[in-house]
């Protein structure tokens, strides 16, 4: 919730602190989230057109205020905080200061729930403790503060972002007490420490912010799950508490977070059967999900930092649908940061009804025949990847694409994120056989020893990545890339990566693919591979949740009630064969590796491989998809075409034409009618 500042100005100016980093902390709590006159406001807004969130919060409280200690910080203390801010009852005040005598009588201070809990509880009831209890859980505070300030907690370079993920998010236990002790005369030494620490490490010219525009200034984020409860929750929260607090503007200083929402907006598909939706799995995640709490709480954040109607529309939409649900006990949020002034867009209004987006900077095309998330959706959403930065959580997946009708995945992101390490994770979870791509098998390859050798790309993990603003400029971080031009239509979508860099150099000379969406539900895919010896073998891969059926030169997969038809049309002799099903799901080179938990629906169970039957050095892969509902028993007419300097198909009455050499340019590919 922003201050509106015309009409505070005087007070705040005549309030302001000014350290030594040059950052401005305003006088009195609360400061965390929303100011001391904003509180009013918020009661309005619990009591009134939130009075459903605000009675689930405190529903859960009084559900659990006996509760036996210890419980969880980061749930408890906000959460009964909040109730006593809004009710003034003291019951919530006094089950507050109950949690947090037990978090120094145990020495828990060093806890991340607590240093970020105990902050908000020291800041919304500052004015409802006495001054010995302010000093205590002060003092306790800056205990916690101190151990994750110094860099016990996790060193004390928080810029180097050679842990990312986790640097990323934790920072933000910074913020906190330093805004919540900062000029109370308790600790100031360390206040002011975590403050000048963030703001060193998370705005300077070589650190977080700077290195965040660097990989993706068009929005998002790179490793997977950690797109929504790090980038999305954990940093996020620590500058909505740093924008309010301050005079500062953080959120108009990246171009990362201003576009933020819109990448959200696209990674979020129709909701499938468990009430979550549907998303492009990047990296190490446990599902296809999207737009769950995480992601609607940021967007509500986002839309009244932004004044954003689209992302209010969204977060909307996905708890209307059945997805994005809000825990009770992070009600609160929902009620500081959805603006109910802010009215909700149609995502067709501003991004068009059967639209394609491409967000480069992070490798990512989105294309969506329509914006229905609903549970009876046939909308096809696709995502094809082919990504610059190679880190931790990423995959060898460079090239991949993922195809989905409504909330049915035809296309999928196989294996299962069971844990960090294990056999499954590394010989096929993270490897290029779990996905939509191609293998090129070398016998004699070593790079991934003494992890079984899949044919595939290098794995991201075992190598760096950007630790700085500016790394991304070294070509030892180069594994793929959206190559130019991307074109978008009203009748087609033509995106092309080249992910030759992805693999070794001493096996592949070249592999790009071209990736065109004939809207709204064919797709046609033309795959360049040279390999340095015409032995070894390439394959083309798609995975699926059932089995395919195979016909020819064509098979199908089917989930739900969508079903997506391959065909195969270059090589002109090829081998499809089929690999799944009990005891070899995760099969690789005749071994199978199943995640430790078993596995689950969404990790797939069957692939599909398309060899060449032919040993060359240089092959062409040509295929045509076509995604559409189960009841369709056949293909529609599909013909190959070869005028000699240009190769392609006739899909359905419309003509596909990719020039035959592959160069670059505005000719690279041909669509009739587009």
């Amino acid at each position: 919730m922003r201050l509106t500042i015309a009409a505070v100005l005087f007070f705040v100016v005549a309030a302001m602190v000014v350290p030594a980093e040059g950052y401005q902390v305003i006088q009195g709590h609360p400061r965390l989230f929303f100011r001391a006159s904003d509180v009013s406001a918020i009661r309005a807004r619990a009591l009134g057109p939130y009075a459903s969130d605000y009675n689930k919060i405190k529903t859960w409280c009084d559900s659990h205020i006996n509760d036996s200690l210890p419980v969880n910080l980061g749930w408890a203390l906000p959460s009964y905080s909040f109730v006593y801010l809004v009710s003034q009852d003291t019951r919530y005040l006094n089950r507050a200061k109950t949690i947090s005598n037990y978090v120094i009588s145990h020495n828990q201070t060093e806890s991340t729930s607590w240093v970020s809990g105990g902050s908000i509880f020291f800041d919304w009831c500052y004015d409802a403790l006495t001054p010995t209890e302010r000093q205590t859980y002060g003092n306790a505070l800056a205990q916690g503060a101190d151990w994750w300030e110094s860099g016990d907690g996790i060193g004390t370079q928080w810029h180097i972002t050679d842990n990312y993920h986790h640097k990323l998010g934790r920072i933000a236990l910074l913020v906190y007490p330093g805004i919540a002790l900062y000029g109370e005369g308790i600790n100031d030494q360390v206040a002011t420490a975590c403050l000048d620490t963030y703001t060193s490490n998370q705005f300077g010219s070589s650190h977080i912010l700077c290195c965040l525009d660097e990989i993706a200034s068009d929005g998002g984020y790179f490793e997977g799950e950690y797109n929504l409860s790090i980038l999305c929750t954990g940093n996020r929260m620590g500058m909505a508490a740093y924008d309010v607090a301050t005079t500062d503007d953080p959120f108009s200083w990246s171009s990362n977070y201003q576009n933020m929402a819109r990448y959200l907006i696209y990674e979020t598909g129709a909701v499938k059967g468990n009430g979550t939706a549907i998303g492009s799995r990047q990296g190490d995640s446990h599902s296809h999900g999207g737009g769950g709490p995480s992601t609607r709480l940021a967007l509500y954040n986002l839309a009244d930092i932004y004044n954003d109607g689209v992302a209010q529309w969204m977060s909307d939409e996905l708890i209307e649908k059945g997805s994005g649900y809000i825990n009770s006990f992070d009600r609160w949020k929902k009620i500081i940061w959805r603006d109910p002034s802010i009215t909700p867009v149609h995502p067709a209004t501003v991004y068009g009804e059967s639209n394609a987006a491409l967000f480069n900077d992070v490798g990512m095309a989105y294309m969506r025949s329509g914006w229905d998330l609903s549970e009876s959706s046939t909308d096809v959403y696709a995502v094809f990847r082919c990504e610059a930065v190679p880190v931790y959580h990423t995959h060898a997946h460079q090239g991949h694409f993922l195809i989905a009708r409504g909330n049915d995945l035809l296309a999928i992101d196989s294996g299962d994120y069971d844990t960090w390490g294990s056999s499954h994770w590394r010989n096929y979870f993270i490897r290029t056989v779990a996905h939509n791509t191609i293998t090129v098998y070398d016998p004699n390859e070593s790079t991934w020893s003494p992890y079984v050798n899949d044919g595939g790309q290098f794995v991201a993990s075992n190598y760096g990545h950007p630790d700085v603003c500016g790394d991304m400029s070294d070509p030892q971080f180069d594994r793929g890339r959206i190559v130019t031009p991307f074109k978008d239509t009203e009748t087609f979508t033509y995106v092309k990566g080249d992910a030759t860099k992805a693999y070794s150099s001493s096996k592949v000379s070249n592999f790009t693919r071209e990736f065109v969406w004939l809207k709204p539900d064919f797709f046609v895919i033309l795959d360049r591979v040279s390999a340095t010896s015409p032995s070894f073998t390439k394959k083309w891969l798609l995975h699926s949740i059932n089995q395919p059926q195979v016909s020819g030169d064509t098979f199908s997969v089917t989930h739900g009630s969508s079903k997506l038809f391959v065909k195969t049309l270059l090589p002109t002799q090829h081998q499809i064969t089929t690999i799944g099903g009990s005891g070899r799901k995760f099969e690789v080179n005749g071994t199978n590796y199943p995640p430790s938990g078993g596995g689950g629906l969404e990790d797939g169970a069957w692939r599909v491989e398309v060899s060449p039957a032919t040993a060359a050095n240089e092959h062409i892969f040509l295929h045509v998809l076509y995604a559409t509902s189960s009841s369709v028993t056949s293909m529609p007419n599909v013909t190959f075409i070869d005028t000699g300097d240009f190769i392609g198909a006739n899909v359905a009455g419309q003509t596909v034409l990719f020039t035959k050499s592959g160069q670059p340019g505005e000719d690279a590919c041909w669509v009739s009618g587009g």
